[in-house]
């Protein structure tokens, strides 16, 4: 058969990593769930065991039922509030829960950072900020040395002494 000379079948394979920023874990919503899971379940067990009115046990379910549906809530929003960055040898994706970002690492002209927040720039006019609100954490650092390593690869500058 026909070969092909200087045909790559496949592309230049680029590797990636994906970093989630996570939000803190909503503890109120959480604490107050449990109280109404408590205060539901004491009026149902009562409400039979004392043969109280069943009005009683209607108020149970209800603030039992009150508290799965928040900690649904409380799940489903903390799951949407995740940010996912994604970091590639040619740049990088930022999905957010109001935004989403993406750039190249050859059009980044500096990065900063404070404890809590990354900032990229592309220029004097355009920043990307990545914050996290959980604090300084291990996500976060990683994330941080992933993106300086692949941003200085970018720049040609070696890793290695």
């Amino acid at each position: 058969g026909a070969s092909l000379r200087g045909f790559e079948s496949h592309p230049r394979r680029v590797s990636s990593r994906v970093h989630v920023l996570t939000p803190p874990m909503p503890l109120r919503a959480v604490g107050l769930a449990a109280l109404l899971a408590v205060a539901g379940a004491g009026l149902i067990v009562a409400g039979s065991a004392a043969r109280l009115p069943v009005a009683l046990s209607i108020v149970g379910w209800i603030l039992l039922a009150g508290a799965v549906g928040l900690c649904i809530v409380a799940a489903t929003t903390w799951r949407k509030m995740r940010v996912r960055v994604e970091l590639t040898d040619d740049g990088y994706v930022i999905d957010g829960p109001d935004a989403h970002e993406e750039g190249r690492w050859e059009d980044v002209t500096k990065l900063t950072q404070s404890p809590t927040t990354l900032v990229i720039h592309h220029g004097p006019d355009h920043r990307v900020r990545l914050v996290s609100q959980r604090g300084v954490t291990a996500e976060l650092i990683h994330l941080t040395g992933d993106l300086v390593r692949r941003l200085d690869a970018s720049r040609g500058y070696s890793s290695q002494l």
